[in-house]
C-alpha cells in the first residue's frame, strides 16, 4: 500500500509557483522547434491522413491550429493529431535515462490551449518546466523500468499525468481542479509496446495529449474523479508500478524531491534526434558511422551490435517487414548506415527499404545484451552500444559510444537542427520561402503565435 498525498503533491506542484532557478527558454525554443518540424515532416503519411480526416469529421472548425494542414479544430482534437504527427516518424525528443518523447504529449497539449485561450507567451516556459518534471518524477517513482518492462509505453502512460499537471501551471489552475483531472486523466491511461513499428504507436502520445486536455477542460467544468486516485489501493501507482521495487522512503516526499529536482535537470536529460529511428538505434548507428571512417570500403562479413541490460526492450526481435518496423530494427539501420553513410527519412520509404545490399548485409547483423561492456571501460551510466565489424580476412574493428549526438552532453549545433527542420518542411510539402517564415516565427519566444505562419492546405 502506498503512501497517501501523492496526487495532492503533484497537484500542488503544477498549481503552486515555484519556478526553474534558472532560464530554459532556449531549450523549450529549440524542442518547440523540433516538435513542429517532426509533426509537419509526417504530413501526408498514411496515418497522418487517416487521422485528421476522421478528426474533420468530428469537428471541421475550432480555435487549435492543426500543423500538418494549417486548418483549426478544438483544442483537444488539434492535440490528437498534432501529437500523433509528432511522433509519427520517430524523430521527436527523447531522454537518455528513460524511455520517454516528452516533447510529443506536452508541445501539442500546450499550444493547442494557449492558443485556444490567448495565454501569454510568459506562461509557456515554466508549464513545459512543469510538464517536463512530471514525466521523468513519475516515471521514476513506478518505477519506469518496471513500468516499461510489463509492456506499457511511458510516453503515452505517464504523459498523461504530465500534460495535466504542464496544462495546471500554465492556466494559474487550482489546486482542486488540477487534482480531479489527474484522477479523471489516469483512467484513461494505456499504451502497449507491442504496437511499437504500427501507426497506433505514434497514436499513443497524441491520445496521451488529447485525454490530457479533455481531462484538464472537464474539472475545470466541475468533472469530479478520486482526488487521492494515484495512491488509492488500486489506483494509478499500484497498477502501474510496483511499490516494492520504487525508490525507499516516504513516497509523496519523494515525488515531491524528484519534482523539485527535475525542474531544474530535465534540460540535462534531454536531447534531439539526429536519426528518424527508435533512440535504441542512435548509439549503434553513431558507432557505424565511426566505424565506416576507418573501413576504406570494405564491407564487414558479420557485424555484432551488443547495448546496455534491458537495451534491446524498445527493438524488433524479428526481421522487419515494413519500413515503419525498419525504425525499431537495429539490424536494417546499422546496415542502412555502413551502407549508405548517413541515416535519413528517405531510408525508410520502399524503395530504400527493399534495398538489396541493405536485406543482404542485415542478415550478418547480430545484436544482443551485456552488464559489462565488450569494449572500453566496465561503467557506464545511462547506457552503452559497441559495434564490432568482422572482415573475410578475420581482423576486427569496434566502436564504442555512450552518449549520443544530439543528447545534451552533445547536442547538435544550430545549424544541423536548422538542417533538420528544412529536411522535415521539404518532406511535409512546405517551400523554402514557406519554411523560412515558419522558422523565424518559431525561432522567437516559446508559445502558440508561430501557428500563423503555418500554411494552410486544402483537404485531401
Amino acid at each position: 500500500m502506498t503512501d497517501t498525498g501523492v496526487t495532492e503533491v503533484l497537484a500542488s506542484f503544477a498549481a503552486g509557483d515555484d519556478v526553474a532557478h534558472r532560464d530554459h527558454a532556449g531549450e523549450v525554443s529549440r524542442a518547440l522547434l523540433d516538435t513542429v518540424a517532426v509533426s509537419i515532416a509526417a504530413a501526408g503519411e498514411a496515418g497522418e491522413q487517416i487521422l485528421r480526416a476522421w478528426a474533420e469529421r468530428e469537428c471541421d472548425w475550432g480555435p487549435a491550429t492543426v500543423w500538418t494542414s494549417g486548418r483549426t479544430t478544438s483544442a483537444s482534437l488539434a492535440a490528437l493529431i498534432n501529437g500523433t504527427a509528432a511522433h509519427l516518424l520517430d524523430y521527436d525528443d527523447i531522454s537518455p535515462t528513460m524511455p520517454l518523447h516528452p516533447s510529443a504529449v506536452l508541445m501539442p497539449a500546450l499550444v493547442a490551449v494557449a492558443e485556444a485561450r490567448g495565454i501569454p507567451a510568459d506562461r509557456f516556459v515554466p508549464a513545459y518546466d512543469v510538464g517536463a518534471a512530471a514525466f521523468r518524477a513519475v516515471a521514476e517513482l513506478l518505477p519506469q523500468h518496471v513500468h516499461y518492462g510489463r509492456g506499457w509505453h511511458t510516453t503515452s502512460t505517464v504523459g498523461r499525468l504530465a500534460a495535466v499537471a504542464a496544462l495546471g501551471r500554465l492556466v494559474g489552475a487550482r489546486v482542486d481542479v488540477v487534482r480531479h483531472a489527474l484522477g479523471l486523466v489516469a483512467s484513461l491511461v494505456a499504451g502497449s509496446r507491442r504496437n511499437f513499428g504500427t501507426m497506433t504507436k505514434p497514436l499513443h502520445a497524441g491520445a496521451a495529449a488529447r485525454d490530457g486536455v479533455m481531462a484538464f477542460e472537464l474539472a475545470e467544468a466541475g468533472f469530479t474523479a478520486n482526488a487521492a486516485e494515484l495512491e488509492a489501493p488500486g489506483g494509478f501507482l499500484a497498477r502501474y508500478g510496483d511499490p516494492d521495487l520504487s525508490p525507499v522512503g516516504s513516497t509523496a516526499d519523494t515525488l515531491a524531491e524528484r519534482l523539485e529536482y527535475w525542474t531544474d535537470a530535465w534540460v540535462d536529460d534531454w536531447g534531439l534526434k539526429r536519426y528518424p529511428s527508435c533512440y535504441a538505434t542512435h548509439r549503434g548507428i553513431d558507432a557505424v558511422l565511426r566505424l565506416r571512417e576507418k573501413t576504406a570500403g570494405r564491407v564487414p562479413t558479420r557485424i555484432t551490435a551488443t547495448l546496455h541490460p534491458r537495451g534491446t526492450r524498445a527493438l524488433r526481435d524479428t526481421a522487419p517487414t515494413t519500413p515503419t518496423e525498419a525504425k525499431f530494427s537495429l539490424e536494417y539501420t546499422l546496415a542502412s548506415a555502413y551502407l549508405r553513410g548517413e541515416v535519413t527519412l528517405a531510408d525508410f520509404t520502399d524503395d530504400r527499404f527493399h534495398d538489396p545490399a541493405v536485406q543482404a548485409l542485415m542478415g550478418s547483423v547480430r545484436v544482443g545484451e551485456s552488464a559489462v561492456p565488450p569494449d572500453g571501460n566496465p561503467y557506464f551510466t545511462t547506457g552503452y552500444t559497441v559495434v564490432e565489424f568482422v572482415f573475410a580476412d578475420g581482423t576486427t574493428l569496434s566502436e564504442r559510444v555512450d552518449v549520443t549526438h544530439g543528447q545534451a552532453r552533445d547536442p547538435l549545433t544550430d545549424a544541423e537542427l536548422r538542417a533538420k527542420f528544412d529536411e522535415c518542411c521539404a518532406a511535409g510539402g512546405l517551400t523554402a520561402e514557406q519554411a523560412e517564415r515558419l522558422y523565424r516565427a518559431l525561432a522567437h519566444t516559446p508559445g502558440p503565435a508561430f501557428t500563423a505562419s503555418i500554411p494552410r492546405k486544402e483537404q485531401r
